[in-house]
């Protein structure tokens, strides 16, 4: 008998785990959706679903702290594999090619909370002052 409860206990603690994951809210187009998934399985326990961070351990990615001024691709690629402060290595739980979904996932994300990157707003105001001023008579 004790060999079949541990296997038994096992299935629910990992069954329990999972399913306290938070779920995905943010309905995202095609190309983002294996990025919000594989976020979903290995990083939102932590920065929470959306990557907002609402009440939990780790930071919002969705926060201008993060864009690419501030926090490059590589710099993401970078924690991920090898971790950063308090973040372990997710190396195990990722590939190379799930971490590049994750990444484009979170600058999707980034883009339709309205924010932009340092040197997107520097192009626009300089179109913007490059356009002639409108005549007045």
């Amino acid at each position: 008998m004790k060999q079949l409860k541990f296997p038994i206990l096992l299935f629910f603690c990992a069954f329990f785990a999972f399913s306290c994951a938070p779920k995905p809210t943010l309905d995202v187009p095609e190309p983002f959706k294996n990025g919000q998934q594989v976020f979903h399985r290995v990083c939102s326990n932590c920065h929470g679903s959306d990557a907002m961070g609402k009440h939990t351990q780790a930071p919002r990615l969705i926060d201008e702290e993060y864009l690419t001024g501030n926090f490059s691709d590589a710099d993401i690629r970078g924690a991920v594999l090898n971790g950063i402060g308090k973040m372990l290595p997710q190396k195990n739980y990722v590939t190379s090619e799930e971490i590049a979904e994750i990444i484009k996932y979170l600058r999707y994300s980034q883009k339709a909370a309205g924010l932009k990157p340092e040197e997107e707003d520097e192009n626009e105001e300089e179109e913007d002052e490059a356009k002639p001023s409108p005549e007045r008579n």
